[in-house]
């Protein structure tokens, strides 16, 4: 090669990384001079299409997408960078406000995924989050969330536990551990997560009711259950009108949003919590503390259909069928068709002799749902038969056999 040859092809690669520096260094100025986020990042866009791979025009380019709460862009930004040079990468992160400060790109960028059902994707992100935030709580969580929908039980449960080491009084984490336990069948060391977590969970609805009911002298659970009401309905006038009159706060919902959010999301938890550990004690056969706790959840939310179910299922079991019935009766009213809680409260009627009544059930409501449920059939055959009327009842025997064959 001629030395003029030589020469000029230095002159030419020097120019073109003179000309990418230029685009650097824009980006530069306008990001951590300026916080000029649209230059910066057209400046590092307009660098990576000339070709220049530089991990700080990824890392400016995805600070730049943090601005703008493009999660997911910058994610993917950041992971170019770390590719490109993961120690500069991770220096670069720490002179500008330390990992935590870019982290979180990956963990709302891991919280998108996975409610678009990307785990793997989600998986991903999450994993970069927690090397730059080893101990935050709120990371490993959503981690285990994600390793329990990919199937991986042992590696959720390993998450959840380094998340307990980290704060064992997080009622999330706890209420987490105990949920994966239960869903794995792992019944009996579920509950003693499960009722850690309703321990923790109740020091922020005591918090929240003490500021919303201040001004109420008496614990007032139909109010309680009426704000939530209200709130999980929308009926924003409605609540607006209670917070004002009935609990004398002058504010009225624009003061009082934050607090009623609080207090809602504190009784769903709680309540979550309880039911879990009822349900844990139901296929325990333990009965009377499957009660319990499901009552317990019915305290804090009278209009959850599952623990109304399960009550009366219980009661049923221990043949308390007025009691029963109540279960039922709201169950039927909330959801008018429901196959099992209209089967069920007939099945109390019957049992009671409210024959009236358990034919309605039975008859009007069940078989009108599926005319085919063969235990209606057998009941109003039996029911028929008490009072007198052989024919309906030969006729519900008659329908039986006819199925069945």
């Amino acid at each position: 090669m001629s030395k003029l040859r030589f020469l000029f092809m230095l002159i030419l690669f020097l120019s073109s990384f003179v000309y990418a520096s230029v685009e650097l260094n824009t980006a530069r100025i306008a990001y951590y001079n300026e916080r000029a986020y649209d230059r910066a990042k057209a400046a590092c866009l307009k660098g990576i299409e000339k070709g220049e791979i530089n991990f700080e025009l990824y890392t400016i380019l995805g600070g730049s997408e943090i601005g703008f709460g493009n999660w997911q862009a910058a994610a993917k930004a950041l992971v170019k960078a770390f590719s490109i040079d993961s120690l500069k990468t991770h220096e670069w992160m720490q002179k500008r406000g330390g990992g935590t400060s870019y982290y979180q790109a990956f963990y709302f960028s891991a919280r998108e995924l996975f409610d678009d059902e990307k785990f793997d994707e989600a998986l991903l992100n999450i994993d970069y989050a927690e090397m730059l935030d080893p101990r935050d709580t709120a990371v490993l969580i959503i981690k285990g969330v994600i390793l329990h929908k990919l199937g991986d039980m042992a590696g959720a449960n390993k998450v959840y536990q380094k998340a307990l080491d980290l704060d064992p009084d997080n009622p999330d984490v706890n209420y987490l551990i105990g949920k994966a336990l239960f869903e794995a069948k792992e019944f009996e060391p579920s509950i003693t997560y499960l009722e850690n977590a309703a321990k923790f969970y109740n020091i922020p609805l005591n918090h929240a009711a003490l500021i919303l009911f201040s001004n109420v002298t008496e614990t007032n659970k139909v109010l309680q259950h009426t704000v939530n009401r209200f709130w999980v309905q929308q009926k924003m006038n409605e609540l607006d009108q209670l917070i004002k009159d009935s609990l004398g706060l002058e504010g009225g919902l624009d003061a009082q949003q934050i607090n009623i959010e609080k207090f809602y999301k504190a009784t769903d938890d709680l309540a979550r919590s309880n039911y879990f550990t009822g349900m844990a004690y139901y296929y325990l056969k333990s009965d009377s503390m499957a009660l319990l706790y499901l009552l317990k959840t019915l305290d804090l939310k009278p209009d959850d259909l599952d623990a109304l179910y399960f009550s009366g299922e219980i009661l049923i079991r221990k043949q308390d069928y007025k009691a029963a019935i109540e279960y039922f009766e709201r169950a039927t009213q909330m959801k008018d068709d429901d196959l099992y809680a209209w089967f069920y409260l007939g099945v109390c009627y019957m049992k009671l002799k409210k024959y009236d009544k358990a034919i309605n059930a039975l008859e009007n409501k069940v078989l009108y749902i599926d005319p085919t449920y063969i235990n209606a059939m057998q009941n109003l055959a039996f029911i028929y038969r008490e009072i007198g009327n052989n024919k309906k009842s030969l006729d519900y025997l008659e329908r039986v056999k006819q199925i069945n064959e």
